[in-house]
C-alpha cells in the first residue's frame, strides 16, 4: 500500500486527538476489541469531515450525534451524498457498523474472531463480505510465502488483515475529504460575494437611472 495513506492517516489521528500509531497498533488488538475501536475511529473521523463541509460550528454537537449508518440520513449516507466517498465506500463503512452493532448488545461476543465469522456465512453472505471487507486487497497482496492465493481465499484466510487494509485506503479518502471541504466552502463564499457584487452593481444602475 502507498506510503502516502499512512501519512494521511498520522495526520488524521492528530486532528482526532488520537494517540500516536492508534492505527497501526489496531491490528494487534483481539478481533471484539479490532472491529469495535476500528469503527469508534471512522464515527470520529466521519463527524470530523462532515463538520468541515457543512461548516456550521452552531450544530457540530448535533451532528456528532447523528447515526452512523443510517441509510436516510445517517452520517455515511451525507458523506457519500458530498461525494467525499464513493457508494463502495460507504458500503464497507455501513458493514463494519452492522458488525460492530452485533457485537456490542451481547458481552458474550468478547470472544469474537474472523475466523469463525468467516466460516459461519452463507455462500453469498461471504461472497459480499470479501467485496467489502477485501476491497483493498490487490494482486500484489496476496503473497504469503511461497503460496499464493486468489483474493477471495486471502481475504476468507486473512479478514482482519484484509480489513485494516481496506479501512485504511477509505479513512485516508475521508482525510482528503478535509481539503475537500475547503474548496467547497471557498466557492460558497466566491458564488455568495458575486451575487452580492451584482446586486450591488445593479442597485448602482438602478440608482442612477
Amino acid at each position: 500500500m502507498a506510503s502516502g495513506v499512512f501519512k494521511d492517516i498520522k495526520e488524521f489521528e492528530k486532528r482526532l486527538q488520537l494517540p500516536d500509531e492508534f492505527y497501526n497498533n489496531l491490528i494487534a488488538e483481539d478481533d471484539w476489541s479490532f472491529v469495535i475501536k476500528l469503527n469508534a475511529l471512522f464515527e470520529g473521523a466521519c463527524t470530523h469531515v462532515l463538520t468541515k463541509h457543512l461548516h456550521t460550528p452552531e450544530i457540530d454537537e448535533a451532528i456528532a450525534h447523528l447515526d452512523l449508518a443510517d441509510t436516510k440520513c445517517g452520517k455515511i449516507t451525507l458523506l457519500k451524498r458530498l461525494k467525499v466517498i464513493t457508494p463502495e465506500q460507504a458500503k464497507i463503512l455501513r458493514s463494519l457498523a452492522v458488525l460492530r452493532n452485533s457485537l456490542v448488545h451481547n458481552i458474550a461476543n468478547i470472544k469474537f474472531s474472523f475466523e469463525i465469522y468467516t466460516k459461519n456465512l452463507d455462500a453469498n453472505q461471504r461472497k459480499a463480505i470479501i467485496k467489502e471487507f477485501g476491497h483493498g486487497i490487490k494482486d500484489t497482496d496476496l503473497i504469503m510465502g511461497k503460496k499464493k492465493l486468489d483474493r477471495g481465499q486471502f481475504v476468507c484466510q486473512n479478514m482482519k488483515v484484509s480489513l485494516w487494509i481496506t479501512a485504511a485506503e477509505v479513512l485516508a479518502c475521508l482525510y482528503l475529504g478535509i481539503d475537500q471541504a475547503k474548496i467547497r466552502i471557498r466557492k460558497i463564499a466566491l458564488e455568495h460575494n458575486k451575487q452580492r457584487a451584482l446586486a450591488s452593481n445593479l442597485a448602482r444602475l438602478l440608482g442612477a437611472s
